[in-house]
């Protein structure tokens, strides 16, 4: 039995992970702990003996410590983008007392200042310092906590049903403006399935077809 724990997860792009990690066999074995700041959006997992709903914020270390007991891996299905990164800060506490060792998290295309041109103004310009400064912290703690992390860094989300992505590494330029929730979550179920992938490491994702635009994508 593998055990899951999932932050955020009333977001759309948890939503269908969630969905997927409930539905497909090879995630059959999957135990969910859900902790939730509005767990009354969860009401259709309520019931399902697969899943634990905790009611909690990630910015409590007491919440995150007891969703993250017994788990396996961590997904952080929102983007630590506050000031002082605590949702991050106390993943990484959290993993020291109750030993999981496996971390997902969403981040930011331009968290290296890796889009050129005119888009990448624009995203520096519109995300802005406010948000881009706690998220390369929150990527920062996870790059040094010793822990297995992936890092997804998200162009503009759309909700195109399709599944069609490319990835870049670190240290790559980050050709295209947009990408779909259910590509990402595709990313995310691909980590979540084999612990090597992406191992120690910060992927971009964009769906190649956005290349060469200098706005977001819809």
């Amino acid at each position: 039995m593998r055990r899951f724990t999932i932050l955020h997860p009333s977001g759309r792009i948890a939503g269908l992970v969630i969905k997927r990690l409930l539905s497909e066999e090879r995630f059959a074995d999957v135990q969910l702990t859900l902790l939730a700041e509005m767990p009354e959006k969860l009401t259709e997992l309520q019931g399902n003996g697969r899943v634990t709903i905790i009611s909690g914020s990630s910015r409590d270390y007491e919440a995150v410590l007891t969703a993250t007991k017994d788990a396996d891996l961590v997904f952080l299905a929102k983007v630590d983008d506050r000031k002082f990164t605590p949702t991050t800060k106390n993943l990484v506490k959290a993993s020291k007392e109750n030993g999981f060792g496996r971390v997902i998290a969403l981040s930011l295309a331009g968290l290296y200042y890796e889009i050129p041109g005119e888009f990448g103004c624009w995203v520096d310009e519109m995300v802005g310092s406010g948000r881009f400064l706690p998220a390369r912290e929150a990527g920062q703690r996870l790059e040094q906590s010793g822990l297995n992390y992936t890092l997804i860094r998200m162009p503009a989300l759309t909700n195109w049903p399709d599944v069609k992505y490319v990835t870049t590494e670190r240290g790559e330029t980050f050709e295209g403006v947009s990408v779909s929730r259910s590509s990402v979550a595709d990313l995310v179920l691909k980590a979540m399935a084999d612990p090597s992938f992406a191992a120690f490491a910060s992927v971009g994702i964009v769906q190649p077809e956005t290349a060469g635009y200098t706005r977001p994508v819809y």
